[in-house]
């Protein structure tokens, strides 16, 4: 449960609590009731016939739907924290493919201004390197640029 409540702090702190979630639900905030609903009806003295049978079968499964929603809860905040990292590796990741891009495409500046001198001192022969085209070649645009 304490675990549950430090992802949660930490998923708020990162900003990355979804808006649709809201705060922590209450019950998820407290630790669970101790006891058992049995003992306090045995001990009232009262007699209530089968609703007791049943008043235990809904405690039992209220807890183990509260086991349910504190574990969900622990994924929920870790799926969002493994998703934060996520991010910010993209982010690191395009950050170094736009710089080695810009790096390219001086690179190919460079050398086009090499391929208008070379062409123009070879007087219409063509050099090794160059192709007799002034610019670079055009590059296929990215996959996601074209949907």
């Amino acid at each position: 449960m304490v675990q549950t409540m430090e992802l949660w702090a930490q998923l708020k702190q990162a900003g990355l609590e979804s808006s649709g979630l809201g705060p922590l639900p209450q019950a998820l905030r407290m630790p669970p009731p101790e006891g058992n609903p049995g003992q306090a009806l045995m001990s009232s003295g009262a007699e209530f016939g089968g609703a007791r049978e049943l008043l235990l079968w809904i405690w039992e499964e209220l807890g183990n739907l509260r086991r349910v929603d504190v574990q969900l809860l622990g994924q929920l905040c870790d799926l969002g924290l493994e998703m934060g990292t996520l991010r910010e590796e993209l982010v690191t990741i395009l950050e170094e493919e736009e710089e080695d891009d810009d790096e390219e495409e001086q690179e190919e500046e460079g050398e086009g201004k090499n391929c208008v001198e070379e062409n123009k001192g070879l007087q219409g022969k063509q050099g090794e390197k160059c192709s007799g085209n002034p610019y670079p070649a055009q590059r296929l645009p990215d996959f996601e640029m074209t949907i």
